[in-house]
């Protein structure tokens, strides 16, 4: 049986990108939401500010940064989200959630 070492980036490094990407991520979605909110001032509360469909664009900031690549389906939550901090929050955990899966060991049968 071979052992497979995984290549781990350093938890300060790590953070370092992150909250890197949570900078630039706010940026681009902070500028999606002004946008909504001028072409359509009476946006219905029931209506997401952030749509799905418009801030998967956005997830390639991470791309940027982590030099890898992640199906943006996975990284935002259907339907969207009502503020900025919101999204920013859980794309980032659903990207350390997805990293963490992709890094993960993988059991080799004997």
């Amino acid at each position: 049986m071979v052992a497979k070492a995984v290549a781990v980036a350093s938890p300060a490094t790590t953070e370092a990108k992150y909250s890197e990407a949570r900078v630039r991520l706010t940026n681009d979605l902070q500028k999606i939401a002004d946008e909504v909110t001028f072409l359509n001032p009476d946006r219905p509360a029931w209506k997401p500010l952030l749509d799905s469909r418009r801030i998967v664009g956005t997830v390639l900031v991470l791309e940027e940064v982590f030099k890898v690549k992640l199906p943006p389906d996975r990284l935002v939550r259907k339907g969207g989200y009502n503020n900025v901090k919101e999204a920013v929050e859980n794309i980032i955990r659903r990207h350390k959630g997805l990293i963490a899966e992709k890094n993960k060991p993988k059991k080799v049968r004997s």
